[in-house]
């Protein structure tokens, strides 16, 4: 059985692979099911989740767009890792500036969040889900970076 917290996670992650391919309709298309089964997946309160290859097609539409796959990421974050998308080969002097610039950029994201959280002196779940989002993203960042440093091994 999964924790309610992590159920609550994944289904979050779920909705937004939805979401990214479309909503219902697109989401339906992408993995050839109907409208009513996708829009299950995307009811927070329905307690339907797609299979697995469904699932990967479904975060396979948000990498192709540029984005992180939300329910792999969901899976990753509950098990305490965090996913990361590692750049082809080794990488140029600009190319290592400008994954240098994407890494301090997230970085400086985290300080924010914090602030903006502890703003009415009191620290929620939500905006501790958004504290980690922001240094699992900064982490993701440094990894893209060493890994085109390293050239890819």
């Amino acid at each position: 059985m999964i924790a309610p917290a992590a159920w609550a996670r994944l289904k979050s992650g779920v909705i937004a692979a939805v979401s990214i391919c479309g909503g219902v309709d697109g989401a339906g298309a992408t993995v050839d099911k109907s409208r009513t089964l996708a829009g299950k997946w995307h009811n927070q309160n329905d307690e339907a989740m797609p299979r697995i290859d469904d699932s990967f097609q479904l975060d396979q539409v948000a990498v192709l767009q540029g984005q992180r796959p939300p329910i792999l990421s969901a899976y990753a974050a509950d098990l305490g890792h965090v996913v990361i998308r590692v750049p082809d080969g080794g990488a140029s002097d600009d190319a290592l500036m400008a994954l240098l610039v994407d890494a301090s950029a997230e970085f400086g994201d985290i300080p924010s969040e914090v602030r903006e959280a502890t703003r009415d002196g009191k620290v929620c779940t939500k905006d501790r889900e958004r504290i980690v989002r922001q240094i699992d993203e900064a982490m993701a960042a440094l990894a893209r970076m060493r890994a085109a440093a390293c050239g890819g091994e």
